[in-house]
């Protein structure tokens, strides 16, 4: 199982996203069975993880290195089994680029818009933590 994490510039939620979901897979023993990544729904130019979340993440423990942003590709879409999104946007960004969603790959992580959060992310990290684990249980059956 591939799960590729979107946000607008993949400097933020996305990445967030991909380690927190990281971890509790490897903590699950499944990270033989999943994979996690993610890109940006918009053009991005390579840049690295924005400040604020990385220091969120040290915060929660969550392990993070070497995060460069992409924006995601039509290639993406075959080669994701779940293409998870940040908020509704991004979904409608990620359709425009990929062409549509006919395999029903696409989807936000919660029922909701996650925020960018001024507040030191934490309902950002609240959010993505819970969306994440609610995905593991989904898959998990």
């Amino acid at each position: 199982m591939k799960i590729l994490f979107v946000c607008s510039g993949n400097t933020g939620r996305s990445p967030m996203a991909q380690f927190v979901m990281k971890k509790l897979v490897d903590e699950a023993g499944l990270s033989d069975k999943i994979s996690v990544s993610s890109a940006a729904s918009k053009p991005t130019s390579g840049e690295i993880l924005h400040q604020g979340i990385a220091t969120k993440l040290r915060m929660e423990n969550i392990p993070f290195s070497g995060h460069i942003s992409r924006t995601i590709t039509p290639a993406d879409y075959a080669e994701n089994d779940l293409i998870i999104c940040m908020d509704a946007g991004n979904v409608e960004q990620v359709k425009a680029i990929v062409g549509g969603d006919l395999d029903g790959k696409i989807s936000m992580l919660l029922d909701k818009d996650i925020p960018w959060d001024k507040n030191a992310f934490k309902t950002t990290y609240d959010d993505i933590l819970r969306g994440c684990k609610n995905l593991l249980a989904k898959i998990n059956g």
